[in-house]
């Protein structure tokens, strides 16, 4: 499937929902290959030219493109380091199967522990009723905020697990579209509107966690 993404022959939908998923999707499987030909020992040599890592880095930094002609330049310039990723990956023997364990590892990366607890930090605050230290409220929001960016990728992978315009699928494309508005959407003035923005995003990256994990555990199996 990984390949597939990157083939040649793959174009860029005419469908601005469809096109803006598809480059979520692409988005996801180069941090997949990414992580896989960076090695996770500081120690071991590098595997790909360095070069190449800071351009997918910056491709993936990029925001995804409402217009058409610009989104299909996205998408070429991602199905070509990706096709150089995986140009890449035979010195070490990694097939599809190495680049989806590669992929498992990744979320095996991201901390589900740390993650429920900021989430059930900002959570509580709100229900309670408290105010916490400014500080801290500040951490956990960036923090939640961090998280949210570090899930989509994931989420949209799961999303190519479901059947396009399924219940499934658009429960996941609008829990990506809302944590993204929640994440760049700037606070209110004063610390209750701080308080709900970073309970706002705790909601919306709890249910990314979800979706998240459930990849996870299907590519597990």
């Amino acid at each position: 499937m990984t390949r597939l993404v990157f083939a040649e022959t793959a174009s860029v939908s005419e469908d601005p929902d469809e096109r803006h998923v598809q480059l979520l999707l692409m988005r996801g499987h180069l941090m997949r290959l990414l992580e896989a030909v960076v090695p996770v020992n500081a120690n071991e040599p590098p595997l790909e030219d360095d070069r190449l890592v800071i351009r997918v880095r910056a491709l993936l930094d990029e925001e995804i493109p409402g217009d058409a002609v610009r989104a299909a330049s996205l998408h070429r310039r991602m199905s070509e380091v990706g096709q150089e990723l995986l140009a890449v990956l035979p010195a070490v023997d990694a097939s599809d199967d190495v680049v989806n364990g590669w992929g498992r590892t990744v979320c095996a990366g991201f901390d589900s522990t740390r993650i429920r607890e900021a989430i059930r930090a900002a959570k509580s605050w709100e229900q309670a009723g408290v105010y916490p230290h400014p500080h801290t409220l500040a951490a956990v929001t960036r923090a939640l905020s961090g998280y949210v960016t570090t899930l989509v990728p994931y989420v949209s992978i799961h999303m190519e697990s479901l059947s396009a315009g399924s219940r499934g699928w658009s429960a996941c494309g609008e829990a990506i579209e809302c944590s993204q508005e929640a994440r760049d959407v700037a606070p209110g003035e004063g610390l209750k509107a701080a308080r709900e923005h970073a309970y706002r995003l705790a909601v919306h990256t709890e249910a990314l966690l979800r979706y998240a994990e459930q990849d996870c555990e299907r590519d597990g199996e």
